[in-house]
């Protein structure tokens, strides 16, 4: 055991004296390190944790389309932070206001988990049921029937996600269990693993919630070289091709959007003395004549002609032709 000398003790005696040497020593950096976990070799790398960003950035725009076309109102997703961590602080981060999902990452061995914000699932099941997509005023648990419908979106969220895992490994993900209470999902590593924690904002309308992906490090470290020596194609980080897939669903989402049919029986000029003593019998000549066919609008927009009749008891009108668009 080494022992100060007289002239170690005094200048430590006189630096508590020193203001200035005290202010000194209370500016050095200190650096935080966990001493609970040994395994700190077992962590992802600089140039890994860069490739899961910007495969998680491509899966961001991947899924803006897809879920656009799926919730039938425009979805906003991106990236807010990337970090790793030990799993037992992922797991004391989920709470009763969270639905966790464990999902399989075949032919890697073992799982990866989702974590998404309650309120945000009751926006999307809402959205799903031919609803607005508001936020809960209160969250609760889920019902069978919620949660069947939160499989079914997080499914079909994680087709997307396999797409963007594609540039790099052929994979298929499964959900294997789910539930809004983390205490009854099974732990899937030991809490001291290491996982890279990829955070997504989401906005769907007015709707703004996260959700969270947990990659463990020991599922994914029999591809850690592909993960350091990847890189993207200029073609894939500038932006997303539509499929042919893609394409057909846009057109059958648009086939069935609503649009505002009007038609122009004709028009006219009146004073306003007229038109505040109209009464019902009083009869309006417009400027259309009876032989001609009317103007049918869609959407504001002059796009058919057409002759006004009756079927089956309502009125309808039989379409002449097709309003050419004026260059």
């Amino acid at each position: 055991m080494s022992v100060l000398s007289q002239e170690e003790i005094d200048a430590l005696v006189n630096s508590l004296h020193d203001p200035e040497e005290s202010a000194a020593l209370s500016k050095r950096k200190i650096k935080d390190f966990d001493f609970r976990y040994q395994k700190r070799s077992e962590k992802f790398s600089g140039s890994q944790l860069q490739t899961l960003r910007m495969l998680h950035d491509n899966f961001t725009r991947l899924l803006n389309n897809a879920l656009s076309l799926y919730l039938r109102t425009r979805v906003e997703a991106t990236i807010t932070h990337l970090e790793q961590v030990a799993f037992s602080d992922f797991i004391a981060s989920a709470d009763t206001n969270n639905v966790l999902a464990i999902f399989s990452m075949d032919p890697l061995p073992g799982s990866g988990m989702l974590k998404a914000e309650t309120a945000l699932m009751f926006s999307i099941i809402d959205r799903l049921l031919g609803g607005p997509g508001w936020l809960p005023k209160k969250i609760r648990d889920m019902t069978d029937i919620e949660r069947t419908l939160a499989t079914r979106f997080l499914t079909r969220l994680l087709n997307t996600y396999r797409e963007a895992w594609n540039y790099l490994l052929t994979m298929s993900f499964k959900i294997e269990a789910i539930d809004s209470n983390p205490q009854f999902i099974p732990r899937i590593m030991p809490l001291e693993h290491m996982v890279a924690v990829i955070s997504c904002e989401f906005r769907i309308n007015d709707a703004v919630g996260t959700l969270d992906f947990c990659i463990p490090y020991a599922v994914v470290q029999s591809i850690g070289n592909q993960l350091s020596d990847f890189q993207l194609s200029p073609s894939v980080i500038s932006g997303y091709t539509l499929t042919e897939d893609d394409k057909a669903a846009l057109a059958t989402s648009v086939e069935k959007a609503d649009v505002n049919v009007q038609i122009e029986l004709g028009r006219t000029n009146v004073s306003l003395r007229d038109l505040v003593t109209l009464q019902e019998g009083n009869v309006l000549i417009f400027d259309t004549e009876a032989s001609k066919p009317l103007t049918m609008y869609v959407n504001g927009c002059e796009k058919f002609h057409v002759y006004p009749g009756v079927h089956r008891d309502k009125l309808a009108v039989q379409v002449a032709d097709v309003v050419e668009e004026m260059l």
